[in-house]
């Protein structure tokens, strides 16, 4: 892309992107899936294996990308209430802690020990199963009302406490990796960019002007958010499916990454509610997986075959949540999306009335 080309190239994959967001969230909801599902094939179509107009890697895509996520949680967050989650702190933290040790230990223990890897590719590969995208979760529980319900409360604690404790298993195992350079560590700032716009978020949950905030995000949110799903979704190499040594390695990634996180949610056995929900919300990787595959590949502790296998695994339990949520949700309160997630849901122009609070329709109204 030449310096002469680069604004009207950039405006029409805005413009492409948007309005392909836009159509397949709409029609994944006619369909009965979370919008979410159809922003992220959006992405897939408009990435380099189909049309080739997207490119993630794009410095500017990139940046509107890691923004869009940074709204995204604060819109989260700043739906989410302290009180609220802390009732289930209990349950978030036993979670989060199993959601995290059993991936780990399972996935290096099948890496090593049934495909041969050595330990340091093993370790890399077992860290990035850690992980939990808060940002796919978040926006699939949204999309099916189930965002404000003691699992949507739990999910929301465990997937934060995952990326805490992630960003230190990044840090520690970044440092076996390079020898203790830190010069590897920018890696996880962008994580903590995202837990940091979540926090501000709920930290801004009760204060006076949380309206005038709200509005704000929302229109920002527009435009910003489907570029980050669409942005995950052309991340999506479809000549990896080629590879068979590729596929091995995915496949065992994907049955161990999908397990661990699902019997977290039995972990605590106190808890009285909807498991098979939380064990679903918490498989995503997303983002914060592409975190740990990125940091691996770029300190050569994998190689690029690993790097996509990894990558597919990310984008496998990101593609695999939203189906399944919608119909774990079902079973519980499938009512569509709840008023006030408005600003995290994908507002299309045929159902912005009715999924948009009245605050933010008519600022003058007393809602």
């Amino acid at each position: 892309m030449t310096d002469a080309h680069s604004i009207p190239h950039l405006l029409l994959v805005l413009a492409a992107l948007l309005v392909t967001s836009k159509l397949l969230g709409a029609l994944a909801q006619r369909v009965g899936q979370p919008a979410v599902l159809g922003e992220l094939l959006a992405g897939v179509l408009l990435g380099g294996s189909v049309f080739g107009l997207l490119d993630p890697n794009d410095q500017v895509i990139h940046v509107l990308s890691q923004l869009g996520v940074i709204v995204l949680l604060f819109e989260i967050g700043l739906h989410t209430d302290l009180r609220s989650m802390a009732s289930v702190l209990g349950t978030a933290t036993t979670v989060a802690i199993v959601g995290v040790a059993l991936p780990m230990i399972l996935g290096y223990s099948a890496l090593v020990g049934v495909l041969g890897l050595e330990n340091i590719p093993a370790l890399v590969c077992a860290a990035a199963l850690t992980a939990t995208s808060i940002g796919i979760s978040a926006r699939v529980l949204s999309d099916i009302g189930q965002l404000k319900s003691r699992e949507g409360q739990v999910v929301l604690g465990a997937a934060v406490l995952d990326d805490i404790i992630g960003l230190i298993v990044l840090s520690v195992v970044t440092g076996i990796v390079t020898g203790g350079s830190r010069s590897s560590l920018a890696g996880s700032a962008g994580s903590a960019m995202i837990l940091g716009a979540f926090a501000a978020g709920m930290i801004l949950n009760n204060t006076a002007r949380r309206g005038e905030i709200e509005r704000a995000a929302t229109t920002i949110g527009h435009f910003l958010v489907p570029i980050f799903f669409a942005s995950v979704g052309a991340a999506v190499k479809l000549t990896a499916f080629t590879d068979s040594t590729t596929i091995a390695v995915a496949a065992l990634l994907i049955v161990v990454g999908v397990i661990g996180k699902y019997l977290s949610a039995y972990a605590p056995w106190w808890f009285r509610g909807n498991k098979p929900l939380i064990g679903v919300a918490m498989i995503p990787r997303g983002e914060v997986g592409l975190i740990f595959a990125q940091m691996g590949l770029t300190t050569r502790a994998i190689s690029p075959s690993l790097f996509s296998a990894l990558a597919l695994m990310v984008l496998v339990t990101t593609f695999l949540a939203p189906p399944v949520l919608a119909r774990v949700g079902a079973k519980g309160a499938w009512r569509g999306p709840v008023r006030d997630d408005v600003g995290i849901d994908d507002l299309v122009a045929d159902d912005w009335q009715h999924r948009t609070p009245r605050s933010v329709r008519d600022p003058g109204s007393s809602e």
